[in-house]
């Protein structure tokens, strides 16, 4: 039988996933993303298909999982990602709505979504639209999955970290014979994840002995609650603020997803909570402030940037990746920033310490390299990557594949 992979979205770029498989029985589409640019991106238009299977919440995988869901199609994930994608979702049309952006889907499908969604559980085979499958730790984010299809022989990684991380347990390689497999840091390899964990609340102890605060910049969705398990040995005065609140209260309830839910519960139990603007205030005289957004496009992270900007006892460090024309881009390379999320309004000089920590949900690209050779594939196939020739220089024992939006590649049955 006949079977192909077609990318939407995401082949060549990092962001806007979207992957169409489909065979003489069937289509389905695992991933449907945006980019939250200014103005959004979105992958190629979808077909009719039978099924969307999501690896996880994060919006370049999962934004546009309501567009599909309004016709009434099946949504398949892990209990917490959907639940986690309906946040998400709303944010979205919240966003859209402040910014004047075109809805990309209604409040209806959002609800529609929820409840067009098919549940299954980690290394239980199922059967949907054509294809049989098995969902596995991707050890991205908590409730994230790779999808093992078993008659086809081909894994699919979505989003993978190969170490342990204080939310996730790392993702274990699968025999296979077709791999597609993400390359987001192709060409750059991470640091040794104990030593930069180390550097990082070392660091961070630094700044409140020296009297200043430290604002901890973080995408609401996994890096916020990292950061704060990272942090709950110290003896310091830590709040946490945006939506990185209702993330955290949402894994609260899904313990099976996190790799240690007993220290999660207690790290809850040590960070102060921002619920008010009033708050705000309490929490910029505190020691440690977690919050949104993690580009400093805007969200509470400009309330405390603006209180610390001229302090050069406190500081402000960046965990997550920074996208080039953002505004957090813009502070590491020219220590000058925005202050409100306004595109058009003056930068300022931030004269407080501004640090950059690679504690990245992804694989880098040794650890990527020995994920592939643990996996014993004869096919490659690179996506969700800007420098995925780097990684394919260094395959030289693989059919390597480095398909584009749009074109098809075939799988062997």
């Amino acid at each position: 039988m006949s079977t192909s992979l077609t990318f939407l979205g995401g082949a060549s770029e990092v962001g806007r996933l979207g992957t169409l498989l489909e065979n003489d029985d069937g289509q389905i589409l695992i991933d449907y993303g945006l980019k939250p640019d200014n103005p959004p991106q979105f992958p190629m238009p979808a077909p009719n298909v039978d099924s969307l299977l999501l690896t996880h919440a994060h919006l370049d995988h999962s934004g546009l999982t309501p567009s599909i869901a309004s016709s009434g199609t099946p949504i398949c994930s892990t209990p917490l990602t959907i639940r986690l994608a309906e946040v998400l979702a709303k944010d979205t049309l919240k966003i859209s709505q402040q910014e004047g952006y075109q809805e990309p889907f209604t409040k209806g499908a959002i609800a529609e979504q929820n409840t067009n969604h098919f549940s299954h559980k980690l290394k239980k085979e199922y059967y949907h639209s054509g294809f049989s499958y098995r969902s596995l730790n991707a050890g991205h984010i908590p409730g994230a999955v790779m999808y093992h299809f078993p008659e086809l022989d081909f894994l699919f990684t979505g989003d993978i970290n190969t170490v342990n991380t204080g939310l996730t347990k790392a993702a274990k390689p699968v025999s296979c014979k077709t791999i597609a497999i993400e390359s987001t840091y192709a060409g750059r390899d991470h640091e040794a994840r104990s030593e930069i964990e180390s550097h990082f609340t070392d660091s961070v102890e630094d700044v409140i002995n020296r009297g200043g605060q430290v604002v901890l910049p973080a995408f609401a969705l996994g890096r916020s609650q990292e950061l704060l398990m990272l942090l709950r040995k110290l003896d310091a005065e830590i709040w946490l603020d945006g939506m990185g609140r209702e993330i955290a209260n949402i894994f609260s309830r899904y313990p099976r997803d996190l790799r240690n839910s007993g220290l999660y519960f207690d790290t809850l139990k040590r960070t102060k909570i921002v619920r008010s603007w009033r708050q705000r205030d309490h929490a910029a005289r505190g020691d440690v402030i977690v919050t949104t957004a993690g580009m400093l496009e805007g969200g509470p992270v400009m309330h405390y940037l603006s209180k610390i900007r001229k302090d050069e006892n406190s500081a402000m460090f960046i965990t997550g990746y920074q996208a080039e024309g953002t505004n957090g881009r813009t502070l590491l390379d020219t220590g000058k920033a925005r202050l409100d999320r306004n595109k058009a309004s003056p930068h300022f000089d931030i004269d407080c310490q501004i640090e950059k920590f690679d504690l990245s949900g992804h694989a880098g690209h040794s650890q990527l390299i020995d994920f592939i050779d643990k996996c014993q594939p004869e096919n490659v196939i690179l996506f969700h990557g800007e420098n995925r020739e780097d990684l394919a220089k260094d395959l030289g024992d693989y059919k390597v594949h480095l398909p584009m939006e749009g074109s098809p590649l075939k799988l062997d049955s």
